[in-house]
Formats: C-alpha cells, structure tokens, sequence
C-alpha cells in the first residue's frame, strides 16, 4: 500500500469517526435528557445537517498539527502531543462556530461531549495505522532508498542501526567516500558507490529518497552544497550530528535508536506569513514615510546646501536574483562611486562630516521606506546586496536569494557594520530557517535599540 493511499485512508477512517463522535455525543445529551428532566435539545436531523460544518473544521485542524503526516521517527508521545493539540484546535474551532452562528444553537455539553469521544476514537485510529504503517516498513513494503555520506566509524554506526530497526523504512543502497581515493569497493556489506562530490549523480542514478551524513569532517561550505543539491532532486537531506548549529536552530531532531539526525533543507513557513508580513511592511513603511516627511525634506535641504547631492540610487539585486534600485541619502563625497565597498571604519575619509551623523543615525536608510511600497524589499531581511557581489556568489550561498531583501534583519542587530554583508551570511541562514511574524518583530524591537546605541554604526 502506498503512503499516500494510507493517509487518504486514515483521513476517511477519522471523518467517519468524528460523525460517530458527534452523534454519540447528541445520544448522551438526549438521553441525560430524559433521565434527568432537562430540557429537550434540538432533533437529530438539525445535527445531522450540521455534519459538514463540524467534520470539515475538525479534519482540517488535525492535518494542520500533522496527525496525518508519517514520520517514521516518532514516538507514542509524539503521537500523543499532536493529537491533543489536534484535537484542541478542533474543539475551538467547533466552539467558535457554535458561537458565531447561533441559529446553528449546538448544545454546549454536545460540543464538549463530542471532543471526548472524539479524542478516545481518533487515539485509537492513530494507533491502529501506527501498527499498520510499521508493520508495512518492517515487511519492507514502503522502504526508502537511503544515502550514507561517509564510510567511517560514524556511517557504520548508523548503517548497524538502520540494518537492526527494519520497522522504520530505511533501505541503504550505498555509501560516499571522503576524497578521490576511496578506501574500498565496499564497507560493512555495503557498496561505496563514489566521492562525496558525486552525491548528485549518485542519487539522480540510484533514486535516492533520503541522504544521511554521517561525516564529522565535512566543512560548513561543502555540507551547504550538499543540501542544495538534495534540494533540487527533492531529496531530504539529514545529518547524525549537529554539525551547523546556525542552520539546525529550531530543527526537530529524529532518533533511530541512540543516534540523532537532523534534517536539513527548504522549512515551511505558516501559510499565513507571507501575506501577513506584507500586510505590516505597508502599514508601517506608509506611517514611518509620513513621519519622516519632514525630517527628510531637512535633510535632503541641509545636504543640498553643503553641496552634496541628497540622494543616490544604485542597483541590488533582490529576491530570486530580480534587480531592483534602491534609494538612500548620500553620506559619502559626490566622487565616490555608488558600487565601491561599503566603509568599514569610523576615520573613512571617503565620510562626509554631516554623512557621518546620518550613518550613525541610520537616518540615510529612511528612503528606502518607499522601495518596501513598492514591493522590492521588505522591513526585515537580508540585506540586499550589489550585483558584483551576487555574481561571485556560490551555489548554496545563493539561498539568501529565496526572500525578500530587508531595511534591517540579524546582521544588522547583532553585529551591525562591524562586518560586512558578505561576512555576515550565518546570520542570513538562520533567519531563512526560522523567519516568523514574531522574530520580525523582535528583530524591528532590537533594531531601535541598536540604533539608539548606535552600536556598531559608522
């Protein structure tokens, strides 16, 4: 059986059994009704047509918390924590229907009734399909061709845990050796089918569905190219150690028996981010071009009668390598080439003096409040960088490019222009990683501290 018909399984086993919830919940109240001379509630066919509204709401809420999502990982408790916070959000959901729409007038010990039977029932189905899925892995029915990076003490670890615990769908078809001399055509059983420089052919040859690395020696650079190409063949990518923490925060990590791995690659982010962020960049970037209004037409003054130009545009290059001009007061002499480095220490000579008052302000990033209006950047991101820069950019560096550039972000904020953009891409990563309407938030909070400080700034 496939995994995608056990899931469509399971989500039909769970509307059946939410009806049956429902039901059973309108039986108890209507017989403690009888029993205990309360007042009658509404017939059973009102709470038959209510059938749609309440199991559509429901199931959506479990498949948000991932009830219906395989990992071949998780323990009882796992199972246990997402039904709870499935079955919570369907009792709200459930709930504010009853509130909102009181001509539906659902009997409150129904609703609370039915989330009971419900949370008993789903338990049960879970479990059942539990059973069903390991018992399938175990007969090797739904295995996942797998990937091992590495031939040393730590593959052959994992390779022994792998081979001992069938039950959780993993297939080894090979491994990858460290460098051009591999040590032999074979390690523990298992074929050494390359280099890691291969990983790409390798997988697209054998169809791998998973990679594991388990190669303490790989270096951050080498390991970033790696996702990346397990990326692009829509392969997951997993690690047995914690080997880069920046892109690991906030990452759930797996147990096959005693060793970790952690999953690396693309992370969703709610579907409601993006929309909602957006929504924020323009109330706020309209407000703050209001309020700056005046202080700009002063400056822009001020600068014009020292004889330097106010405002200069040059090109970055934005989200998904899309280029973009952006707008700033001027801080630097008129001869000063708009692409030349960025000033790295206070003295630059290339400041100028009422520049250097706008640099340590931050008051020169204030035009670029309308290049947020217009949609080119965002409030919080990466900083957009020059197009040279982009051009020397290495594959998995690249990634930065997958959101929209920002006014401010990490880098910014934890170590401002003590170094410059290029440098300071661990902190970009982790923000891709972990990017969230509250870390924006912290992240706008912190900035107004750091610029107040001026920490960092010149």
């Amino acid at each position: 059986m496939r995994p995608g018909t056990l899931r469509a399984l399971h989500v039909t086993t769970d509307a059946v059994l939410v009806s049956l919830g429902w039901l059973a919940a309108y039986g108890v109240r209507h017989a403690g009704a009888e029993a205990l001379g309360r007042p009658p509630i509404n017939p059973l066919d009102w709470y038959l047509r209510a059938l749609p509204i309440v199991v559509v709401p429901w199931i959506a809420a479990c498949w948000w918390f991932g009830i219906y999502q395989s990992r071949r990982t998780h323990t009882a408790i796992d199972e246990l924590q997402k039904l709870v916070r499935g079955t919570t959000l369907g009792l709200l959901v459930l709930s504010a229907i009853a509130f909102f729409f009181k001509e539906l007038d659902f009997g409150r010990t129904v609703v609370l009734a039915s989330a009971a039977f419900n949370f008993a029932l789903q338990g049960a189905s879970r479990a059942l399909f539990h059973r069903l899925e390991r018992g399938l892995r175990a007969a090797g029915s739904v295995d996942l061709r797998v990937l091992i990076v590495g031939t040393g003490v730590p593959a052959i670890r994992l390779l022994q845990k792998l081979q001992d615990h069938p039950e959780v769908g993993y297939r080894v078809i090979g491994l990858l050796g460290e460098g051009p001399d591999l040590p032999e055509k074979d390690v523990a059983g298992q074929p050494v089918l390359g280099c890691v420089e291969d990983l790409r052919e390798v997988a697209a040859r054998h169809r791998i569905e998973e990679v594991f690395v388990a190669l303490p020696s790989l270096g951050h650079t080498r390991m970033l190219g790696l996702v990346l190409a397990c990326e692009d063949l829509g392969v997951t990518f997993r690690v047995v150690t914690n080997l880069f923490e920046v892109l690991t925060a906030g990452t759930q990590i797996d147990l096959i028996d005693d060793v970790p791995l952690v999953r690396l690659g693309r992370e969703r982010v709610h579907p409601l981010y993006e929309p909602t962020k957006r929504a924020v960049d323009l109330c706020l970037a309209s407000l703050g071009l209001v309020l700056a209004a005046p202080l700009l037409a002063w400056v822009g003054f001020r600068l014009w009668r020292s004889g330097v130009t106010p405002l200069f545009a040059h090109e970055r290059i934005g989200r998904d390598g899309r280029p973009f001009r952006m707008v700033k007061l001027r801080t630097l002499a008129d001869e000063v080439g708009p692409y030349e480095e960025a000033p790295r220490r206070a003295d630059d000579p290339r400041i100028t003096p009422y520049g250097r008052w706008l640099r340590a302000t931050s008051i020169d990033e204030l035009p670029q409040l309308w290049t947020v209006l217009r949609g080119d950047m965002s409030l919080v991101g990466p900083r957009p960088e020059m197009p040279f820069v982009v051009a020397g950019y290495d594959a998995w560096q690249r990634r930065r490019l997958t959101v929209k550039p920002g006014i401010t972000g990490l880098w910014q904020i934890l170590g401002r222009k003590d170094l410059p953009m290029h440098e300071n891409l661990q902190y970009d990563f982790y923000y891709i990683r972990n990017r969230s309407l509250a870390l924006d938030v912290s992240i706008l909070l912190r900035t107004v501290g750091a610029v107040w400080s001026r920490r960092g700034a010149f």
